[in-house]
């Protein structure tokens, strides 16, 4: 219903003032549309039409307020002491799955930022990873190529199916991708070291050196139970048991860590596919993401390994994660 500039001017006024008055009783006085078309005697279809009209002709102009530019006092505290750059985003949901994916869809307008115009992102898989990836914004990186960190084929946990978040990335900056295939755990290391010697794997990982940004999810310990699958889940029950043993509290990027930071010496970490520890440290931004009450000990971890250089996690995680270290350990 817009206003055609073939009506009189007193027309047009007319019609400019019905809008102005029905998106004044609907989005100032908050009266819903049945009630405007009982009050005005118009259909609930003409109401409608003059809302969309009056958004349309600039009589209704909406604004949302924009990303804080600085972090939040919980954020710039976890950082000091972590001594990397975090970014908290709001959070109220304690479950974990939610937490994750809400830190998830926050964070996409945070991240669009980080990315480079041209060269290679790679990036994890991971219920947060999608959640941000399925947020970001339409932007234009057509120099860029996405490139999976890990591999993953998993038909009953699509989230952690990297090739398929980072087809969805490349879709959404307009970029290239290039996809790993390989599956995420094999059977033996040495499958695993003659499958990252073929020419069809290398012809991916080979991006893995020229990374100008690394994305990287990061599970929850060994026995921590989500609501959603994590890669944990490819562990049987003493598998989960010897790495909890072992002191691992979760992953980075494929590679177990402990809660000081230190890495696990584990058959399981040798059987996956994913970026090495040496490599990743020469990528110039690396990003790691990760929330919810089954990551507080994660992110601590991730970040004392001093792979990360950008934190991004949710104001609860955050606080728990404060409250840890507040106990010394």
């Amino acid at each position: 219903m817009a206003v055609d500039p073939a009506e009189s001017g007193s027309e047009a006024t007319s019609l400019r003032e019905m809008m102005r008055l029905v998106a004044q009783l609907y989005y100032v006085r908050e009266v819903g549309q049945p009630e405007i078309a009982a009050l005005t005697g118009f259909s609930i279809s003409k109401v409608s039409r003059l809302l969309s009209a009056a958004r349309s002709s600039g009589v209704v102009r909406i604004s949302v307020e924009g990303t804080p530019a600085a972090p939040t006092p919980v954020a710039r505290a976890l950082a000091d002491a972590l001594g990397v750059e975090v970014w908290a985003t709001p959070g109220q949901e304690t479950a974990p799955a939610l937490a994750a994916r809400l830190c998830g869809v926050a964070a996409a307008s945070r991240l669009a930022d980080e990315l480079p115009s041209e060269g290679a992102i790679g990036l994890t898989g991971g219920y947060t990873v999608e959640s941000l990836v399925g947020a970001l914004p339409s932007i234009s990186r057509p120099g860029a190529v996405v490139v999976p960190l890990v591999g993953g084929w998993d038909s009953s946990n699509p989230h952690l199916n990297s090739n398929d978040i980072a087809r969805h990335m490349a879709e959404r900056i307009g970029a290239s991708v290039r996809l790993l295939h390989a599956p995420g755990l094999l059977d033996n290391e040495a499958t695993t070291a003659a499958l990252l010697a073929d020419s069809a794997v290398t012809a991916t990982t080979r991006f893995w050196g020229e990374l100008r940004l690394a994305l990287v999810g990061m599970s929850g310990a060994p026995r921590s139970a989500p609501g959603y699958g994590t890669v944990m889940d490819r562990l049987d029950e003493s598998g989960r048991a010897r790495l909890s043993a072992e002191g691992a509290v979760g992953d980075v990027a494929g590679h177990l860590v402990r809660l000081d930071g230190s890495f696990v010496d584990d058959d399981w970490e040798r059987r996956t596919i994913s970026i090495p520890v040496d490599t990743l440290r020469t990528v110039p931004r690396v990003v790691g993401i990760a929330a919810g009450a089954s990551k507080v000990e994660t992110i601590v971890a991730g970040a004392r390994t001093g792979l990360l250089h950008l934190l991004i996690t949710d104001e609860p995680t955050a606080t728990a994660a404060l409250a840890l270290m507040g106990t010394g350990r």
